[in-house]
C-alpha cells in the first residue's frame, strides 16, 4: 500500500512541477505583456501599479521575488517527483520556498510604505498616504504557517529515520 502512494505522490508532485512552471511562464508574459502595453488581436492586457511612487520598481520587484519563489518551489517538487519524500533536499527546497514567498510578502507590505516615506520628504507640502493591502498581510501570515510545515517535514523525517532503525 505504501509503495501506492508514494507513486501517487510522485506523480502529483510531477504534474504540480509543470503547472508550477506554467505558471511561471504565464505570469512572466502578463507581466512583460503589462510593461510593453501589449495587445494581441482582441485581448489587451491592462494593469494597476501601486498607487505609491516608483509603483513599476515595486512591482518588478514583487514579480522578481515571486518568480524565485515558484522556482525553489519547482525544485522540490521535481526531487519529490524523483521519489524523495523526506529527504533533507525536499526539506531544504521546502524552507527556501516558504522564504522568497515570505521575502516578496514583506517587499509587498513594506514597499509600497517606504516609498511613500520617500517620495513625501522630497515633496511640499507633505502629504502621506499609507495604504496596507489585507491580502499581503495574510500572505505574510500564510508564510510564517509554511515555515512551521516545514518543521512537522523535519519530524517527519525523524520518525521515519527512526522506524528504519528498528527494522
Amino acid at each position: 500500500m505504501s509503495s501506492f502512494s508514494d507513486e501517487a505522490i510522485r506523480r502529483g508532485a510531477s504534474r504540480l512541477r509543470a503547472a508550477v512552471f506554467a505558471a511561471m511562464i504565464v505570469i512572466l508574459l502578463i507581466y512583460v505583456a503589462a510593461r510593453l502595453n501589449l495587445q494581441l488581436a482582441q485581448a489587451h492586457v491592462e494593469y494597476r501599479l501601486h498607487e505609491a511612487p516608483f509603483g513599476q520598481w515595486i512591482a518588478l520587484g514583487s514579480v522578481a521575488l515571486l518568480l524565485i519563489a515558484l522556482f525553489r518551489l519547482s525544485q522540490m517538487l521535481g526531487r519529490l517527483g524523483r521519489g524523495e519524500l523526506f529527504s533533507g533536499a525536499v526539506i531544504g527546497r521546502f524552507r527556501s520556498f516558504a522564504w522568497w514567498l515570505l521575502v516578496m510578502a514583506l517587499f509587498e507590505l513594506v514597499a509600497p510604505i517606504t516609498a511613500g516615506l520617500l517620495y513625501a520628504s522630497r515633496t511640499f507640502p507633505h502629504f502621506l498616504r499609507m495604504t496596507v493591502d489585507l491580502r499581503d498581510v495574510l500572505t505574510v501570515g500564510i508564510t510564517l504557517l509554511l515555515f512551521l510545515l516545514a518543521r512537522l517535514l523535519e519530524r517527519a523525517r525523524a520518525i521515519e529515520s527512526e522506524m528504519r532503525e528498528f527494522v
